[in-house]
């Protein structure tokens, strides 16, 4: 039923409580016996009332076709609805979708930094190469996000800080094992291109960034820190870069330098104020056909078993996910432990330490 014809039948139910008063009164005042009337119009009055206040039958979540999840899916999420005109590219099945359980979202409590209580639980590696999976740009395309929610984790979501339902989505990837991380639009290289809107930008005055920073980060809590969507230019600046490193420390958050720019100092500054980071090694859809992102996520092994570790970041591409639907199920075999970017952060802390 659409929202126009439910606020119809509103109005229809209103309409004959309002017939249902008049009758009363009008029988009322023709001398009728006056229980009997009474009676009446009571019993009337309140099927009426009850049929106005009925609750809804709860609304069913979409759920994707009958397949075989991988054997090292952490857990089967829930699904969100796809939006209006969104991809509906072909990707291998996956276990048909749990309702979508409310799991409210954290907020901050007393003792450790929000970035270590919305961390995920470090997991077990044996000292084996780690590998971290970065989805961003996430939130926009509704139908593309519950594709990635979908892969088996744990992952890290970044969600775009002006996508809309961030609060569900944030839930549906809770609930899926991942970790939820926000993607800040900050100023690029090209001034033609629109990075989003409360983008970053160096020629704004220390609280103006703030207020832009506050904005973004007042739209979904729970998360562990955030990472920099385009910002060739901002994050080469040092005044900017402290303004919102002084913020992230007083938040408790941790950031990631999306190292959009070799030249960035994010991390540099990140370091001097205090707020623990981690840096992007790998970018895997830059060409996004799903041959070259294998080709990256092999590129990724490599510098995982070079350091012991690789951060890769990616998109919600349909050709993306399905490289993942690929590659994810094979890592085990193949000697690397799939983990948060919360994972490196607490790596790189207790290495510079």
């Amino acid at each position: 039923m659409t929202k126009r014809s439910r606020k119809g039948r509103g109005r229809a139910r209103s309409a004959k409580l309002g017939e249902a008063l008049v009758g009363c009164a009008g029988g009322l005042l023709r001398n009728r016996p006056v229980f009997l009337i009474a009676g009446l119009c009571l019993g009337l009055i309140l099927g009426v009332a009850i049929s106005v206040h009925r609750p809804s039958a709860p609304t069913q979540l979409a759920s994707q076709p009958a397949g075989t999840q991988p054997a090292n899916a952490a857990v089967t999420p829930p699904q969100l609805a796809p939006s209006s005109g969104a991809s509906n590219a072909p990707l291998a099945s996956v276990t048909p979708a749990l309702p979508l359980v409310p799991l409210p979202l954290p907020t901050p409590s007393g003792g450790k930094p929000a970035w270590q209580q919305f961390a995920l639980a470090m997991p077990s590696t044996g000292g084996k190469p780690m590998i971290a999976i970065v989805i961003d740009d996430m939130g926009i395309d509704k139908a593309d996000a519950a594709r990635v929610i979908g892969l088996p984790g744990p992952l890290t979501i970044a969600f775009m800080s002006y996508a809309t339902e961030l609060t569900t989505q944030a839930q549906a990837a809770r609930a899926a094992g991942d970790e939820i991380w926000m993607h800040i639009p900050m100023e690029p290289m090209d001034g033609e291109i629109d990075a989003g809107p409360n983008v970053l930008k160096v020629n704004l005055a220390p609280d103006e960034i703030r207020r832009r920073l506050d904005w973004a980060l007042a739209r979904l809590p729970g998360i562990v820190g955030v990472n920099n969507h385009m910002g060739s230019k901002f994050t080469q600046s040092g005044p900017g870069m402290a303004v919102v490193m002084e913020e992230l420390r007083a938040r408790g958050l941790a950031f990631l330098d999306s190292r959009t720019i070799a030249s960035t100092i994010a991390s540099q500054v990140a370091g001097q104020i205090g707020v623990p980071h981690i840096d992007r090694d790998v970018f895997i859809d830059n060409d996004e056909s799903v041959e070259a992102v294998l080709r990256q996520l092999e590129e990724t092994e490599h510098v995982a078993q070079r350091k012991g570790f690789a951060l890769a970041i990616g998109h919600p591409h349909p050709t993306t996910i399905a490289a993942l639907q690929q590659w994810l199920p094979t890592l085990r075999a193949k000697g690397f432990v799939l983990v948060p970017a919360s994972a490196l952060v607490r790596m790189e802390l207790s290495s510079a330490g």
